[in-house]
């Protein structure tokens, strides 16, 4: 087992991580890489943000914009000016930056957050397993990427807000919460979201050999206490 786990290649990890995990867990063990995994989903993620923004109604996506922002009427035609600037080579670049940097930093904390969280249990892992292990359980987003371009092209017309891009949202499957504290929590929560945080837990109960409830408890503490933040805000 452990010869054939070694030989894993890239794609074979890839596969493994969606139908054999633990298998791809025992090869990510034995040589911890992170660079592969974390660039496929900015590239996914890269693709998936041009293609909006290269076939989007600018004029409509300023107005469905300001609506949702609930920007008040005295400061609309303003906002509406300041936004009608922006070109759309300028809304993609900040899309692409905001995924590029988002993409490695939910990796890099949840790493760091992993690696504390194992030292306190006496794990011998070191930064290096859980940065890997944090890269190719984000994989599960590139399958989400991919839902977001389906979605672009049944929108020829341009016209898909922002808020609704991501058809595995919470919000998108009919959670809505509208006008509740937990509406942006459902447009947040995606199903991929979930699928990646099953496989991190899945992966830190196989390395510490813990419970999946203890390891549960563990991975989502974090995620409950930034949604629990954003419910007290909202």
């Amino acid at each position: 087992m452990n010869e054939k786990t070694k030989q894993q290649g890239f794609s074979q990890k890839v596969l493994n991580i969606c139908a054999a995990p633990a298998e791809a867990f025992a090869a990510i063990e034995l040589a911890p890489s992170w660079l592969a995994p974390i660039a496929l989903v900015m590239l996914s993620g890269l693709a998936a943000t041009s293609y909006y923004f290269s076939g989007l109604d600018m004029a409509w996506w300023v107005d469905d914009t300001l609506r949702q922002a609930n920007v008040e009427d005295a400061d609309l035609e303003a906002a509406r000016a300041a936004m009608g600037s922006m070109t759309r080579g300028m809304l993609f670049s900040i899309g692409a930056t905001s995924t590029v940097l988002a993409s490695f930093l939910i990796a890099l904390v949840q790493a760091m957050y992993l690696s504390l969280a194992a030292a306190i249990m006496g794990s011998a892992y070191k930064f290096k397993h859980w940065m890997a292990l944090a890269s190719w359980t984000s994989l599960p987003y590139v399958v989400g990427t991919l839902a977001m371009i389906v979605n672009v092209a049944l929108h020829p017309n341009g016209q898909l807000s922002s808020y609704d891009l991501d058809p595995t949202s919470l919000a998108a499957l009919g959670l809505t919460l509208e006008g509740t504290a937990l509406e942006s929590i459902a447009r947040s929560v995606t199903l991929t979201m979930l699928w990646a945080v099953g496989l991190l837990t899945l992966g830190f109960a196989q390395w510490l050999k813990i419970g999946l409830g203890k390891s549960a408890v563990i991975i989502t503490a974090p995620y409950l206490l930034v949604f629990g933040v954003i419910a007290a805000i909202s």
